[in-house]
């Protein structure tokens, strides 16, 4: 054993260790920073042997050269991707488990746009050629003229219609001022084009949204059932 960690074969497994632990990365940033310890370790050990050295090194290097130029649009895209410091963490909350370089991309496919009070977000039965996200603000949700649920900051109007493609189920009313993310329908199919993993995650959010709105308002019936019985 001695021998075996001694001997420069020590170098050519352990890269092997470190290649085959990268397949098990889903962060692509650390998929890249071990592949290329691993490449990086396999021509040390050539280097050191002259093993395979001519057949093996310029491929190698070759890996290791693609893996950095990945590794660096990596590193420009986290840089360009940094989201506004006031809204990033209610942006992380609301779009939990994809990345600020994901949620940068959803963010270039959206309008910040404000609004003031007795603006009309959607109308009932109407189409919904967008996707709304209330960053500040609040709005009312009304069904045939009825104010059936308020909608607070963090939360998201048109989901309905944009999963389902359908028209709008309810009229929602600007409340008070309020700044809204509008994610274009069209430009988010481009984002999510370019990136599966946002189209599946993005779909759970919008799930969880609504779960979370049916929850509460299960809650106010009971509330006002048990408020008539007594």
């Amino acid at each position: 054993m001695e021998n075996v960690l001694n001997s420069p074969d020590v170098l050519v497994h352990l890269s092997y260790v470190i290649i085959a632990f990268s397949y098990f990365l889903t962060n692509m940033l650390w998929l890249r920073v071990s592949a290329c310890v691993g490449l990086g370790l396999n021509l040390v050990y050539y280097a050191v042997t002259g093993t395979s050295f001519r057949t093996s090194m310029p491929w190698d290097t070759i890996f290791i050269l693609i893996n950095l130029y990945e590794l660096a649009l990596l590193m420009r895209e986290r840089w360009i991707a940094k989201l506004p410091e006031a809204d990033a963490p209610m942006l992380r909350r609301a779009f939990e488990g994809l990345s600020d370089v994901q949620i940068s991309k959803l963010l270039r496919a959206a309008d910040w746009k404000n609004y003031v009070l007795g603006d009309i977000v959607t109308r009932q039965d109407a189409p919904v050629d967008a996707l709304y996200f209330i960053l500040q603000g609040r709005a009312e949700v009304s069904v045939d003229g009825i104010a059936v649920a308020h909608l607070e900051s963090g939360t998201f109007i048109g989901e309905i219609a944009y999963l389902t493609g359908n028209p709008a189920t309810a009229r929602v009313t600007i409340d008070e001022p309020s700044r809204l993310l509008v994610f274009s329908r069209m430009r988010m199919a481009k984002v999510m084009a370019g990136d599966k993993q946002i189209n599946g995650i993005l779909y759970q959010v919008l799930g969880r949204d609504l779960a979370l709105k049916m929850r509460r308002a299960n809650s106010a019936k009971v509330f006002e059932q048990n408020a008539l019985k007594s």
